[in-house]
């Protein structure tokens, strides 16, 4: 059984607990930004420089799901299934996870945000093992090919 596989199972299991871990702070990386508030908004802003504006997660339980995005992170590169492509994907997907979740459940709690996150990187490693994963050479616009899935 692959480390990847073995982290996930065991998140699972953490993820199931009665209370789930906290990070430190929020997350901020690979184009996604989770926070407890939405932020200042910059006057019509095309991104920040030459990157592109993030990808946003907004919920109460930001520090709960930062979580759940290291040790998603630790679990991937622990078999560099993830590199400077790939990560824009696989983090952009997690994020949209979550904004489903939390755009479906009125008040959603921690668990069912961090459920919705951890059974898209189930997919995303199902995927992996069968070769189907798909990933721009370059994400223009913080465009993943994730946000094309239901086109």
């Amino acid at each position: 059984m692959s480390k990847t596989i073995q982290q996930l199972y065991q998140l699972e299991n953490e993820v199931s607990r009665s209370s789930i871990p906290c990070a430190s702070r929020p997350w901020s990386g690979a184009d996604v930004v989770i926070s407890k508030t939405t932020p200042q908004s910059a006057p019509q802003s095309k991104g920040r420089g030459f990157y592109p504006d993030p990808r946003y997660v907004i919920t109460e339980h930001a520090l709960e799901v930062s979580w759940l995005f290291e040790r998603l992170r630790d679990a991937f590169y622990a078999e560099n299934r993830l590199d400077s492509c790939s990560k824009i994907e696989f983090f952009g997907r997690l994020a949209n996870a979550a904004n489903r979740c939390l755009q479906r459940i009125e008040n959603p709690t921690a668990h069912q945000v961090c459920d919705a996150v951890l059974r898209e990187a189930f997919a995303i490693y199902e995927e992996m093992e069968k070769g189907t994963f798909q990933c721009f050479d370059t994400a223009i616009g913080n465009e993943i090919v994730g946000d094309y899935a239901d086109d």
